[in-house]
């Protein structure tokens, strides 16, 4: 199966090479796979990852691709960038580590392209979805080995897509721009994949660089709130009392919905 692998990355020309770099080089991923995108209006930004991934053998002929400010944007940018139906794997910059549930704990998972990617895009196939993703929460007690394919939130940190140049899909948020993006996936093509047995270890709030240059909890609260109020039938919003933060709950409330969960009712009551 081939695939591409789209690295999207903001003042952290040391960090993609310590850590998604570094992880992917030690799957043995063919760095010719791999692409590297910056922000063009940023001073300096691709001199300053052409030089640090110079130092380094596995990285030094990696392409970096001038591409546009803001990860929501970015992100749009990147997938019209491929040619439709291709399939690209999307990794945060600060991945440490790609884990999945064993028994009660997590361990590192042995061969990426076998337990992750081909996985992810054969099961896309199988179902008619167009993208998939992992478990937002490294935490092997919630987990389940099952790959969930209902609306759900698919977490930009690593993520499996069949390119489509198809406007409805462009994000216009940052923060949450991953819940917006498993919203608009789920109404066009009605399916999503959710490997739920396999996770990713990241520093997701603290790394520096990235999101954090503008996140505040204003800006959050704005991005949250624009996703609810545009997608009502497929989300609430709620403020998180542990942290104060708004975020989002996923539900297909929709006549197309509810036409879902009644048929699912009738079969289970049918199967007895």
């Amino acid at each position: 199966m081939d695939y591409q692998i789209a690295i999207p990355s903001y003042k952290r020309e040391r960090t993609i090479i310590d850590k998604t770099l570094n992880v992917l080089f030690r799957y043995n991923i063919d760095p010719k796979k791999i692409k590297v995108f910056v922000n063009d209006e940023e001073p300096d930004e691709y001199e300053k990852y052409k030089k640090a991934l110079s130092k380094w053998d596995y990285v030094k002929d990696i392409e970096i691709v001038k591409g546009v400010p803001t990860i929501g944007k970015q992100r749009n940018f990147i997938e019209k960038y491929y040619p439709e139906g291709t399939n690209l794997m999307m990794f945060d910059d600060d991945i440490e580590q790609v884990q999945k549930k064993l028994g009660d704990k997590l361990a590192q998972v042995v061969d990426l392209e076998e337990e992750v990617i081909f996985r992810g895009f054969k099961d896309c196939k199988k179902v008619g979805a167009k993208t998939f993703g992992i478990y937002a929460s490294a935490n092997p007690y919630f987990m389940k080995h099952r790959n969930y394919h209902k609306l759900c939130y698919i977490i930009a940190s690593m993520f499996g897509v069949v390119c489509e140049h198809d406007d409805f899909l462009n994000r216009e948020t940052n923060h949450g721009e991953d819940y917006e993006y498993s919203i608009r996936q789920y109404i066009k093509n009605g399916v999503l994949v959710r490997l739920d047995d396999i996770t990713v270890k990241s520093n997701y709030y603290k790394e520096e660089g990235g999101l954090q240059e503008i996140r505040t909890e204003q800006y959050v609260y704005d991005s949250i709130k624009k996703i609810a109020t545009d997608f009502p039938q497929y989300c609430t919003m709620y403020v998180r009392k542990t942290t104060g933060h708004a975020e989002l709950r996923l539900r297909d409330n929709s006549n197309v919905g509810r036409k879902k969960s009644a048929l699912l009712n009738a079969l289970k009551k049918a199967r007895g």
